[in-house]
């Protein structure tokens, strides 16, 4: 599969898109640079689910389903993949910070003022190559052109998508963002379906050797939509956190199992010190600084992983929805 582009497969996606424009409710807007936006800020649940997809690089499949929430019906996803590292390590992971300043005048000096800032995701990440994730992640993608996804309620202009073209080596006119907020359908959709990346990422950070994983499934609720992004921050992180649920296939040799399901108990989000409240309320207690956040809580609610070689499996982790009743608001 490494011979895939998934810059010019999720091109096809993006495509079909603006081709449904109108059935997706998704509004397109040509820059000057010939580059293009989607805003996808009110899009349809369907235009919700190719967003996901999209960050997955087309190599990842989106569907709903339904949650039972202690009687509450909730919308869910379920996500899988046979690619997880490139399809969630190499494009979903949202680890490209896009920043762009301009001088301003203040108080008679003149100063540098950031206007546009955000996490890309997606698989233009592939193409630019400036984390160091990459130099694990044994890909290249020679597409000539790139697609990135920025989760904001503020739409890049030209300068921004002259930077996303200049560091993915690509012409303006072959570049594409897809943007929402995370206070909207699409947002509460494209954060669900990062449950697979989310559980890898994780296994990652405790040096679980990812390059083992074969294939990946998760499934999580689509939170209810909040009042603004900070409250939907806090929603969506929490159906991850409190009610999703990963699956994951290893290949390895029978003296390896033990060690790697050992490890894989550190992985659940219920082992952070960080863990036992709605997000939001632990974001308020750090004064909304996110490095006083553990960063373990980052991760699914439960983990199963079946190692191939031996037909053995290991669960971790649990659901709780008493935690995610509260963070939605629900009695």
């Amino acid at each position: 599969m490494h011979h895939i582009k998934i810059n010019e497969l999720t091109k096809q996606i993006i495509d079909k898109i603006i081709e449904n424009k109108e059935i997706y409710n998704v509004k397109v807007n040509k820059l000057d640079n010939d580059s293009t936006i989607l805003d996808m800020a009110n899009a349809s649940w369907i235009g919700g689910k190719l967003l996901g997809e999209i960050c997955m690089g087309g190599l990842g499949t989106i569907e709903f389903s339904s949650y039972d929430l202690d009687g509450h019906y909730i919308p869910s996803v379920n996500v899988f993949t046979s690619e997880p590292i490139i399809s969630c390590m190499a494009s979903q992971l949202a680890g490209w910070s896009v920043k762009l300043k301009k001088e301003v005048e203040k108080e008679g000096q003149l100063k540098k003022k950031v206007v546009f800032q955000s996490l890309g995701s997606g698989p233009a990440r592939a193409k630019a190559k400036v984390e160091k994730i990459f130099e694990e992640i044994n890909y290249t993608d020679n597409s000539n052109c790139a697609v990135i996804v920025f989760e904001t309620p503020k739409l890049p202009n030209t300068e921004v998508m002259d930077i996303v073209a200049k560091k993915c080596g690509v012409d303006p006119s072959y570049t594409y963002a897809a943007c929402a907020p995370t206070a909207c359908l699409t947002g509460s959709i494209q954060v669900a379906a990062r449950i697979v990346e989310t559980g890898i990422h994780k296994l990652h950070e405790i040096k679980f050797p990812i390059e083992v994983i074969s294939h990946g499934f998760g499934t999580t609720t689509i939170a209810p939509i909040a009042k603004d992004d900070l409250g939907a921050m806090g929603r969506t992180n929490d159906s991850i956190i409190t009610a999703g649920s990963t699956y994951y296939t290893i290949n390895v040799d029978k003296e390896k199992e033990e060690e790697l399901f050992e490890l894989a108990k550190k992985a659940p989000a219920n082992t952070s010190s960080s863990y036992g409240k709605p997000f939001l309320d632990t974001f308020k207690a750090v004064n909304y600084n996110f490095y006083e956040i553990d960063p373990g809580l980052f991760a699914p609610a439960k983990y199963t992983i079946t190692n191939i070689n031996t037909g053995k499996s290991i669960t971790v982790g649990e659901v709780n929805h008493e935690l995610l009743k509260q963070s939605y608001k629900l009695n």
